[in-house]
């Protein structure tokens, strides 16, 4: 029994889609970083005005955050790129909608504790993020371009 769910363990860990899911959570630690530094200096080094500074910061993380992940968490050679840049420029919309309603609702109905509701909403949509990229964003093509 136990040596059947190591195997399976094994077998996920070797896996392409967990190597993809890895590279994905390091662009977002990469970008989770870039992101609180650029914020940082934009800020107290710049000093623009809360909502320059927060839209400053997050078109270039923005940016940064769809370079990472098609050319590192997602790559493919035979990647159509107009259709990608279009695809995560509505996944932004909507991973962005999504999040503001989960992070309200769990505020509102569930729990108002800021730190808890952001930590459980943002490991939700992480595996939302993560799919949403995966199946349909960077969708691997099937044939060469």
């Amino acid at each position: 029994m136990v040596s059947n769910a190591v195997s399976v363990l094994m077998n996920f860990i070797k896996s392409d889609g967990f190597k993809k899911f890895l590279r994905f959570s390091i662009v977002g630690g990469t970008t989770f970083i870039l992101n609180t530094l650029l914020q940082w200096y934009v800020r107290r080094v710049l000093l623009y005005e809360d909502f320059i500074y927060i839209a400053i910061v997050f078109l270039l993380v923005s940016v940064c955050h769809f370079l990472l992940n098609n050319f590192f968490a997602f790559k493919d050679s035979n990647a159509l790129y107009k259709r990608r840049i279009i695809g995560y420029i509505l996944f932004l919309t909507v991973s962005t909608l999504l999040n503001s309603v989960f992070l309200y609702s769990f505020l509102t109905f569930i729990l108002d504790n800021v730190l808890i509701a952001t930590t459980s909403v943002t490991a939700v949509m992480m595996l939302i993020n993560f799919t949403i990229l995966n199946k349909l964003v960077f969708k691997q093509s099937e044939e060469p371009q």
